[in-house]
């Protein structure tokens, strides 16, 4: 449509040019003053003119045969646009859930990958921040009209429900690959039907030393049981363009799991094949912004859901969100759904031992798409775009960039921290591991979440993103970034999320100011806090670093730190500091410790 427009705007300014020439020729005394003389030689050129036009009507047949070969030759062209575009438009929605695909196919040797993460929003008797089944997909176009997918995921706690009054540990693990094939497709009518096979490997147990195995309905021993099965999927997507922003989905399918599972069983003490027919719809509500939805039932003869009594039965499956293509590079999602596996053939069935409302977060990332255009940081911004110490800055290191922290103290606590740039608005933290010592809390309100998540040989492990939103590198006033991160304490096995909403102001060229809300959610307790820095060049290559952080409704546990670093380069700096926060991970930027601490972090981009 670009094209015509262009051509429409030019033809007008053409016309216009040669009616003002026109206008020009008859009104201007100087040209009807002009001095004609006849010229011998002209006497043919007359006669071809003459020739040419005169009672000559295929001179306009020609000339209307040409204007409709350009019209055909526009059309064409732009009908290869047109029929091009509508599957870049959605191509990073490859499925609305893993047993619901869509009829969207990448181009040929194309590739995109996915994190996902699906939880539940308390933890039930298992405690914590919630259940968690996390998964990675990767989507690779075998053609245009072809799809390969890989699935990974794992889930590993105890069932929401206390079973038999004991808490039970279960384990699933999922590697799955599946083929998407274009079966038929109509470009006019806007109706396309696939075929998607599934096959995959799944290890899952139940039981420990302290419970007795759910697959153990014979006796009281208490034990873990594990399966290794190979389960598998097909799938039928219909689905019809209803008009510009409206596709409807219909999928046929059935999944093939064990209905009957080790030697200790009564009868059927597992899941079992089921058919089904799910239906979905996307509604476009703007260029890079759309709805989510869809309904499945499963039609058995097995079932998707057990409850605390180990009885099996069949329940409906919802999810209902948004998306959001942030750029041709990253996309992100957000639903709310009752589905808790995150592959084909176990996305059907609900959390182990309960049917509930999960909340679902999915990251999407192609490498080849078009980035954000941001104009290069300076180096001043630069040095301080690796972050504080206990109050982070919205800023992100170009595409393509990787940071490294490491920090340690002299109270023992340490840290690391990996991340990277995948563009030029997100950083992926792929790293974020350390361990908390020497904290004194005794007598603290906070003393439960001390001990739950930094107690003695704790071991803290983390994964999150940074999401820049606004920047003066693309003509906004500052920097807005919002950055979220989940995991957990590994020796109680007790995780939370941390989130914050990160504002930062250059003032002039030697101050710049940080605004930072942060909140913190587990399965302990919740609450918020705001945390207050600045970046004082003392000279080009040293900045100070004051910071504060409190809570919102509890100002005694306000901390602070001071901070002096010296960039070697703006690539590479060295933190010295002093501070009576817990530390610099997460959680431990909002509490105070009784006593403070002399500390170094090491920065590089690399």
């Amino acid at each position: 449509m670009r094209l015509i427009s262009y051509l429409f705007i030019i033809s007008q300014l053409l016309n216009f040019l040669d009616a003002f020439a026109e206008t020009v020729k008859e009104d201007s005394p100087q040209l009807n003053s002009v001095k004609w003389e006849k010229v011998e030689e002209s006497k043919p050129l007359k006669k071809i003119i003459w020739k040419s036009y005169n009672n000559d009507e295929t001179y306009f047949e020609n000339n209307n045969n040409n204007q409709n070969t350009i019209r055909k030759k526009i059309n064409s062209f732009e009908g290869k646009r047109i029929n091009k575009y509508p599957k870049k438009a959605v191509s990073f929605k490859t499925e609305i859930e893993p047993f619901l695909p869509l009829n969207n196919f990448l181009e040929y040797n194309n590739f995109q990958t996915s994190i996902s993460w699906k939880s539940s929003f308390q933890g039930g008797e298992a405690g914590g921040i919630g259940q968690q089944n996390p998964s990675i997909v990767f989507d690779y176009g075998i053609s245009d009209s072809a799809l390969m997918t890989f699935y990974f995921s794992e889930a590993n706690d105890n069932l929401y429900n206390l079973i038999n009054g004991q808490k039970v540990n279960y384990h699933w693990q999922n590697f799955a690959f599946s083929i998407k094939k274009e079966l038929f497709n109509d470009n006019k009518s806007s109706f396309d039907i696939s075929i998607v096979p599934t096959f995959e490997y799944w290890n899952h147990s139940s039981g420990s030393e302290d419970s007795k195995s759910i697959y153990n309905q014979k006796d009281s021993v208490d034990g873990k049981d594990r399966f290794d099965n190979f389960i598998g999927s097909l799938s039928l997507p219909i689905s019809k363009k209803l008009n510009e922003n409206v596709t409807a989905l219909i999928v046929p399918g059935v999944t093939f799991l064990p209905e009957k599972l080790g030697s200790k069983g009564i009868g059927k003490n597992a899941y079992g094949n089921n058919f089904y027919i799910g239906s979905g719809f996307i509604f476009d509500v703007a260029k890079d912004f759309n709805l989510l939805f869809s309904y499945t039932t499963p039609l058995g003869p097995g079932n998707n859901h057990f409850d605390r009594d180990l009885k099996y039965s069949r329940k409906s499956i919802y999810s209902y969100g948004l998306g959001w293509d942030i750029n041709p590079q990253i996309g992100i999602e957000g639903k709310i759904t009752n589905s808790y596996g995150a592959t084909p053939t176990t996305g059907l069935l609900t959390i182990p031992s309960d049917n509930l409302p999960l909340y679902s977060a999915n990251i999407t990332y192609r490498p080849y798409g078009e980035d954000t255009y941001l104009t290069p940081l300076n180096e001043r911004d630069k040095s301080i775009s690796k972050g504080g110490i206990t109050v982070s800055n919205a800023l992100i290191p170009e595409a393509g960039t990787s940071q490294v922290n490491f920090n340690y103290d002299e109270r023992g606590n340490l840290f690391g921290f990996y991340g990277y740039s995948l563009s030029n608005i997100f950083q992926v933290e792929l790293l974020n591991i350390g361990s908390f010592d020497g904290i004194n809390f005794k007598g603290d309100n906070n003393s439960n979440l001390y001990s739950t998540y930094l107690n003695e040989n704790n071991f803290n492990f983390r994964l999150g993103g940074k999401l820049l939103i606004f920047s003066p590198q693309k003509n906004d006033l500052y920097w807005v970034s919002l950055r979220s991160s989940v995991g957990r304490n590994n020796n109680t096995n007790q995780g939370y999320l941390f989130s914050e909403f990160i504002n930062t102001f250059r003032v002039n060229n030697w101050l710049t100011f940080n605004v930072s809300p942060k909140y913190f959610f587990s399965g302990i307790e919740s609450f918020g806090g705001i945390g207050f820095s600045s970046y004082i060049n003392l000279s080009d290559n040293l900045i100070l670093i004051p910071e504060i952080n409190t809570l919102i409704q509890n100002d005694s546990n306000l901390n602070s730190t001071i901070a002096l670093r010296y960039s070697f380069s703006p690539e590479k700096s060295l933190d010295l500091y002093y501070s009576n926060a817990v530390g610099v991970q997460d959680i431990g930027q909002l509490l105070k410790d009784k006593d403070y601490k002399l500390g170094i972090k090491f920065n590089f981009l690399l």
